[in-house]
């Protein structure tokens, strides 16, 4: 993995010339208002081209576990950079115009911090963190936050409520996802050195406890490279995590409502040589409480010089009734994909996975290009081969990267809202993709 960003590092910095020039050529002046004007669309684009993102640093899209966008009242929305301020704010999808329009909400006022958000129907979370590279490079004095926000649909706005945002932890990390539970209890994880860490509300969503490592086998002695994600699911809590020294993803449960440091025996949801990596994006099935859960995460078998054809994205769902995980091929080596991540469509049974890639080639898997869609059926898993249909792509610039969505299912009336960002021309850029109804 850090091969891998080194030569990406080099490539950006070689680009740093064509990043300035194709900014002069296509990049956008800041509207009346705050609001970005869209940028000319070129021959063998794909997608919609957003806001600017200078001043956010790499992966304004990223971490991989977590997401920026949200369904409510019929309209996407996200939290986004905005550029005249650096600060982040809420912004919504204007579909007509395909345009992201400033809501003047503000999130984060640091610049460079990445957020995981949650609508639970009547309030908006917001966790956010500042970003460091790894693990091993968090430092204290750098609080992940909480921020809550109620919505007014008469005036389509959201407003941060009273006692907000609140300290969910004093460090930096490379990534922090939140979710609530059956009970209303607000959990977040994330790994600090090399152990993961959990944290949760103790008295009302402003409250927090103190932060304590997974008290579970297998969740210390990581990599610096690993990661954690929550989700809630029926009546249980799970944390995911990769550890690559074992090769290994494992999984976590708390039953709600029991003591926040009773968990049940880690559970093994892949392991073999090299079957691991600090890819992880959790999701569950919403609207039946069974208990399904998925994971697409990404081997390091192309670390170990795999035949092409060895798998490299991976779909893992856990059994309702047994606790247990089975895992399916999403794509080999050869297809050259990386930080997949999950939607599932709970009207239709089906499940859509978003990913990287170039369009041809693969320098490297970790390589920038185009947004790449797979779909299988639930009931039925397996996916297509090949790298999938393209759905996001900058024809000039093709460096698109760290696609995000939201933590809901989807259905015919949501369609399929997708973000990514492009490092070298700093701008977003997301695809809308209707789902047909059934």
């Amino acid at each position: 993995m850090m091969n891998r960003l080194r030569r990406r590092t080099r490539l950006a910095r070689g680009s740093y010339a064509l990043a300035l020039l194709l900014g002069m050529l296509f990049g956008a002046a800041p509207a009346p208002g705050g609001h970005t004007a869209p940028a000319q669309a070129a021959t063998g684009d794909l997608g919609h081209i957003g806001p600017s993102t200078s001043g956010d640093g790499s992966a304004a899209t990223g971490e991989k576990p977590e997401s920026k966008l949200w369904w409510n009242d019929g309209a996407w929305w996200a939290v986004l950079f905005h550029t005249s301020s650096q600060t982040h704010h809420i912004f919504r999808l204007d579909r007509s115009a395909q345009q992201w329009i400033d809501t003047g909400t503000a999130v984060d006022n640091r610049p460079k911090t990445r957020s995981d958000v949650l609508w639970d129907g009547t309030r908006l979370y917001v966790s956010s963190h500042v970003r460091a590279s790894s693990s091993a490079d968090a430092a204290a004095g750098n609080p992940a936050r909480l921020y809550r926000y109620r919505y007014d649909a008469a005036t389509r706005t959201y407003t941060r409520d009273a006692g907000f945002p609140v300290q969910i932890n004093s460090y930096s990390s490379e990534t922090l996802t939140i979710d609530k539970d059956s009970t209303g209890v607000l959990w977040a994880t994330w790994t600090q050195g090399s152990t993961v860490y959990v944290n949760n509300t103790t008295g009302g969503d402003a409250v927090w406890g103190t932060p304590f490592a997974l008290p579970v086998t297998a969740a210390t002695a990581l990599d610096s490279d690993d990661i954690s994600s929550v989700v809630t699911f029926g009546t249980r809590t799970g944390v995911m995590w990769s550890h690559q020294p074992k090769s290994a993803m494992y999984f976590a449960e708390h039953i709600d409502g029991a003591s926040r440091t009773t968990w049940a025996v880690t559970r093994t949801a892949i392991q073999g040589p090299n079957n691991a990596d600090d890819h992880i994006n959790l999701r569950t099935l919403q609207d039946d409480g069974s208990g399904r859960v998925y994971a697409v995460i990404k081997t390091s078998l192309d670390d170990a010089g795999a035949t092409t054809s060895a798998p490299l994205i991976m779909l893992l769902a856990r059994d309702p009734s047994t606790g247990e995980w089975s895992s399916y091929r999403v794509a080999r080596i050869k297809d050259c994909h990386t930080r997949p991540v999950l939607l599932i469509d709970s009207e239709h049974r089906m499940l859509y996975v978003f990913m990287t890639a170039p369009d041809s080639g693969c320098p490297y898997t970790g390589y920038p290009g185009t947004i790449f869609m797979k779909s299988s059926p639930m009931g039925s898993i397996a996916f297509p081969d090949g790298r999938g249909t393209p759905v996001i792509r900058d024809a000039l610039s093709p460096n698109m990267n760290n696609a995000t969505t939201t933590k809901q299912s989807v259905t015919s009336a949501t369609g399929m809202v997708v973000l990514a960002s492009n490092d070298v021309t700093q701008r977003y850029w997301h695809a809308d993709i209707p789902l047909g109804s059934s």
